[in-house]
């Protein structure tokens, strides 16, 4: 039986968090659960949520989020798809047109966000490989360090202390110069910090802040989920301004390890915060003696919808010249063939018929715009093809910065 797509709001909102509950939950005592968190997570603006209907019962659910990204420097703004689900009992099931429930419901949220004109769609998949069928490719490298607290450098944090209501106009400035800084990170919006700090209360947060009405130069919201190991503190959401910064949050958290034995510490793939410890090995083999460990993982993935809207915007090394013709092959079958010609720091997009001189599929063009993935090794990989040396160099441009790094989930 086919499907009924509809977007509804507010006056549906526990209809949604009871879809939620039966695709993810183990048990239908939480619901309170669902209902409240749908309700104080306010991402998800107006007719936002969307429910698969079949002969009158939901059957799935997403949401489509008004988000902004930072992307080299530039505010885009980029559709947030969240919570795709479909409920357990009706998963796998392709018997009508157009696929299965999730595939249908990705379907009508790309249509969306092609309605609403916006540069980019972004995702925290459960299964990459499933969002790369609609064109979504792995933009994000993280590096979760567990960290003992022996082996952290030890040294002043005089400005560290407990956060306080009066600290929110600080923090938020504090996050947002962070998230300017950055490469492909997600703006929060103040009634998202409502949600935030509600949520911090599950932990404690404190904040870098010498001065009492001065500003933040970096926080910490630290909780302690005691199945992740002895004593081991998690750090759930962070901001510096700067290295110094930062390790005034290695000294303070150095201060902890007669209560605490570890943090656990998400990073960018390209901090190498080894090399800030009394200790900079990262152990080969097993070892008696406190050292760091390091995991890797993915988290966000990104498609991009219009070319030119995504990067003109972007600032750009300024001493990069050139131009190249594009063609990216997308998910829908249609090939988006444009012309870059990059000089003083900035980037004109064109469409052109000329013959392409780097060539790849929409996913492999994600991860080769937003800087995850440099043009040559795309080529040298067999994920992109390129008919020019010096096509695969300029393109390098879009690599020459921070790695991505999202430190909001959605």
């Amino acid at each position: 039986m086919s499907l009924a797509m509809r977007w509804v709001g507010e006056s549906e909102m526990d209809r949604v968090a009871n879809v939620r509950l039966r695709c993810y939950a183990n048990s239908d005592k939480e619901i309170a659960r669902y209902r409240d968190g749908i309700r104080a997570d306010r991402r998800a603006q107006g007719d936002a949520y969307l429910l698969a209907e079949q002969d009158g019962m939901a059957v799935g659910t997403t949401a489509s989020l008004s988000l902004q990204m930072w992307v080299r420097g530039a505010r885009i703004a980029c559709q947030g798809i969240a919570y795709v689900g479909t409920i357990k009992t009706h998963r796998r099931d392709r018997k009508g047109p157009g696929g299965g429930i999730a595939s249908q419901l990705m379907n009508e949220a790309l249509r969306r966000a092609r309605d609403e004109q916006v540069p980019a769609t972004a995702l925290m998949p459960f299964r990459a490989s499933f969002y790369e069928h609609f064109g979504y490719g792995t933009v994000e490298t993280r590096h979760n360090w567990t960290i003992p607290l022996s082996v952290l450098p030890t040294g002043a944090f005089d400005g560290m202390r407990f956060y306080e209501p009066a600290d929110r106009a600080a923090i938020e400035a504090c996050r947002q110069r962070y998230v300017e800084r950055g490469q492909c990170d997600i703006e929060r919006p103040s009634h998202y910090w409502d949600f935030k700090l509600q949520r911090a209360e599950e932990g404690f947060v404190v904040v870098d802040r010498p001065a009492s009405h001065g500003a933040i130069h970096g926080y910490l919201w630290l909780q302690h989920p005691r199945e992740q190991g002895p004593e081991q503190l998690q750090v759930m959401d962070s901001g510096y301004d700067d290295i110094a910064a930062l390790r005034r949050q290695f000294h303070f958290l150095a201060s902890l390890r007669d209560q605490y034995s570890s943090v656990l510490y998400p990073f960018p793939a390209d901090l190498q915060a080894n090399w800030l410890l009394r200790e900079a090995q990262i152990p080969h083999r097993p070892v008696t003696h406190a050292a760091a460990g390091v995991s890797v993982a993915n988290r966000l993935q990104v498609r991009v919808l219009d070319h030119a809207k995504f990067i003109e915007p972007m600032h750009l090394p300024h001493t990069t010249k050139g131009q190249t013709i594009i063609a990216v092959r997308e998910t829908e079958g249609h090939i988006s063939r444009f012309k870059l010609d990059v000089a003083g720091g900035r980037a004109t997009v064109t469409a052109t018929d000329a013959s392409a001189e780097f060539e790849c599929p929409d996913r492999i063009w994600a991860a080769v715009v937003c800087g995850e993935l440099p043009a040559s090794q795309a080529v040298s990989l067999g994920l992109a093809s390129s008919s020019s040396a010096a096509s695969a160099e300029l393109l390098y441009l879009f690599s020459n910065g921070p790695r991505p790094f999202c430190s909001d989930a959605f």
